[in-house]
């Protein structure tokens, strides 16, 4: 379950560049400019349901840590220098988030 989890949380810089390349191919062909719109709206869509979902881990370290993570796309050595914890706790609190975490 935490695979599935972490490949849903992943979706989130996905479809951040899944808009910019959309964007980029909408102002390349204005005549099919409406079905980009939509598709861009469905990712950024994705995008805000992730984040709520982070949110309701718990508003706290391990949200925070699931965004620095999945939405900033930082490593989990980047993370504990940011959040001032051992490499270990990080890894530790990423576990306990992810079961926290509601799909």
């Amino acid at each position: 379950m935490s695979k599935e989890k972490k490949e849903y949380l992943s979706l989130y810089l996905l479809q951040s560049e899944k808009i910019r390349r959309l964007r980029e191919t909408a102002l390349q062909n204005p005549e099919e400019k409406e079905k980009y719109i939509s598709q861009i709206k469905a990712a950024q869509t994705l995008r805000r349901e992730i984040e709520d979902k982070i949110e309701a881990v718990d508003g706290g370290v391990l949200s925070e840590l699931l965004y620095l993570k999945y939405v900033c796309g930082k490593t989990l050595m980047q993370i504990s220098y940011e959040l001032n914890y051992s490499v270990r706790h990080i890894e530790r609190l990423h576990i306990k988030a992810l079961q926290k975490f509601k799909m």
